[in-house]
């Protein structure tokens, strides 16, 4: 059960990429008794297994000292590999240190290739069943504040979990969503469900909450993006792949936000 971010993985590029994943990391993790571990999968061709490989191990060791400079109760691992594709990698290594969450930064959207991406977060999220949470340059310095969060008919536990986490670094103005189609029927959706999370919000993490049908059309995830834009969203509180999914060729939400977009994505 998700109750707290102690043990988050977050692969790293050096690019801008690692800079925002490594802050919104740092923004959400326990701040006592916690573990960071990062991974950086080489390139495979043999000239950079040959040089490339002792570049990257100091330049995670330089990620590992700033920071334990920053919080010296949290613990930092590094991880460094040149065997198998990034999301092999990532997906095993989630696995194997049992994270609670893992952070995914990308500074570039891939709304009409989305075949070519090396990564597939939502994939990773899906098969694993971790947390994971997508974000881009625009939200950088931007803290989460408001949140979306689809309601269908089961009792979203792990949802809640997620939401009790996060309300812990910050309050947070929550807005539930129904999704329904065209003819106005209720997609998945329990009354008693979303009348269960809302009395739970309301009394045990006491914060405000707005409550809002949506008509999806055929397609779901686009009307859960498009209903976090108009409402100037922090982040999406998601099932990965089931309310993600928006459009062919395993396009997803977080391939057509923009890079300078604050909306972020935590699938879980």
């Amino acid at each position: 059960m998700l109750q707290s971010f102690k043990n988050i993985l977050v692969p790293v590029d050096f690019t801008l990429n690692t800079e925002v994943a490594i802050s919104k990391t740092l923004e959400l993790v326990d701040k006592e008794g916690a573990a960071i571990h990062l991974l950086h999968v080489c390139k495979s061709n043999y000239s950079f297994k040959k040089h490339g490989y002792e570049d990257s191990a100091i330049k995670l060791n330089q990620w590992k000292e700033s920071i334990e400079d920053y919080n010296p109760s949290i613990t930092v691992h590094c991880w460094l590999t040149a065997e198998g594709s990034v999301q092999k990698n990532i997906k095993e290594k989630a696995e194997e240190v049992e994270a609670d969450l893992i952070v995914i930064a990308q500074t570039s959207s891939h709304n009409w290739l989305p075949l070519l991406k090396k990564v597939l977060p939502m994939q990773i999220g899906e098969s694993t069943g971790i947390p994971i949470l997508t974000v881009k340059p625009g939200a950088l310095h931007n803290k989460m504040k408001t949140v979306v969060v689809p309601i269908a008919d089961d009792l979203p536990n792990i949802k809640m979990n997620a939401l009790e986490a996060l309300n812990k670094k910050g309050k947070l103005n929550i807005h539930l969503i129904t999704l329904v189609d065209d003819s106005n029927q209720p997609s998945d959706f329990s009354a008693s469900a979303l009348l269960q999370v809302y009395q739970w919000l309301k009394l045990k993490l006491h914060c405000p909450v707005e409550y809002s049908v949506v008509h999806h059309g055929n397609n779901r995830a686009k009307a859960i993006l498009q209903y976090a834009e108009k409402n100037n969203a922090d982040i999406l509180l998601v099932h990965p792949e089931k309310e993600t999914r928006i459009g062919w060729g395993n396009r997803h939400i977080s391939d057509v936000i923009p890079p300078a977009s604050k909306v972020q994505v935590l699938a879980v």
